[in-house]
């Protein structure tokens, strides 16, 4: 099968599944209702988090430098950040497209070897995730007493068998194991998959090399900080969400990273339910918390459409003045 054609099967059934999503999630809804809702936004806070969204953007380009350094690479943080903005961009059209992307501008822009850029990705990625799993610990902790009285009300009815906790601790105890074996033989290994494994391990290996760990910690925390403001300041655009707490920001954007991260196209569908969902805990009615969950998921692909065709454009004249500047060196 032709690659074009298989891409456009990819993509088309990636719109398909997001669109049933969306129309499951929303279905039940009237749109007077979120005409009436979207008549009560103030907009200024919905602008400021799109303007916020810069700095997570430069924030997790200056850490992809770090992590690229030990590589042999050494990049200022605005031809980084061009590379991230137009891998987002490409996550519109197909989920995890934006990882292979932002490693493509990076290789035409400024030489970086995919594999390499794709190792420290992965590192990038599994640091993402330990953060969002301490996040969710300290959830845990706070909103425990909510959380578990609207657990209970949800599955009071559901008992899971008593061995399913043996058999998570047992799939996570292969995983690790498999892991560590991996990483003692991968000198070992030949042929095309194993090249992809040995880029994997690499790049987690990556982190041992950096040489400004102090900056690495401080551009995550900064990064992960402005992505809690991005989603808690614009719950107060909004009155009947206003007078929500430090802790449902924190829930929301939890909520929100779980949904992103799924192999749902940008998230469509997934995180408006999601979103919806956990603010019941708040008392937040259905229809309100689809509407705050749309505004959300709206401005952050609002921002990414804005910012990343930018980039796009910025990527492509750079591309053209290195050709320029190669055939020169030809002559």
């Amino acid at each position: 099968m032709p690659k074009t054609i298989l891409n456009f099967l990819k993509i088309s059934i990636s719109v398909c599944i997001a669109g049933l999503l969306l129309y499951f999630v929303f279905r039940n809804e009237n749109l007077e209702d979120f005409q009436k809702q979207a008549s009560l936004v103030d907009y200024t806070w919905v602008t400021i988090s799109i303007v916020l969204s810069l700095i997570a953007y430069a924030a997790r380009a200056y850490r992809w430098n770090i992590l690229l350094e030990p590589l042999g690479y050494k990049l200022t943080t605005l031809r980084t950040m061009i590379a991230v903005l137009v891998g987002y961009l490409a996550n519109l059209a197909l989920p995890r497209l934006g990882e292979i992307t932002r490693c493509g501008v990076l290789n035409r822009n400024d030489k970086v070897a995919v594999p390499a850029a794709l190792g420290s990705v992965v590192t990038e990625r599994i640091i993402d995730v330990l953060t969002l799993l301490i996040l969710i610990l300290i959830s845990l902790i706070l909103e425990s007493d909510r959380l578990f009285t609207f657990l209970n009300e949800a599955y009071k009815d559901l008992n899971p068998p008593s061995y399913i906790i043996w058999v998570v601790m047992l799939v996570g105890l292969a995983g690790i194991s498999t892991l560590i074996l991996l990483i003692k033989r991968r000198d070992k290994m030949n042929g095309k998959f194993a090249s992809l494994i040995k880029n994997f391990i690499d790049g987690l290996l990556t982190l041992k090399d950096i040489k400004n760990p102090i900056g690495f910690f401080v551009s995550t925390a900064i990064l992960w900080i402005i992505y809690f403001l991005m989603s808690y300041t614009i719950v107060f655009s909004l009155p009947a969400t206003s007078h929500l707490g430090i802790g449902a920001g924190l829930m929301l954007l939890i909520t929100g990273g779980i949904a992103i991260s799924l192999p749902v196209q940008s998230g469509f569908g997934t995180y408006h339910g999601m979103i919806a969902g956990m603010l019941v805990l708040y008392s937040i009615d259905e229809t309100t918390g689809k509407f705050l969950a749309t505004l959300l998921h709206t401005s952050q692909i609002v921002a990414v459409a804005i910012f990343g065709s930018i980039a796009l454009v910025i990527s492509f004249l750079i591309r053209r003045n290195n050709i320029k500047k190669d055939k020169l060196s030809e002559k």
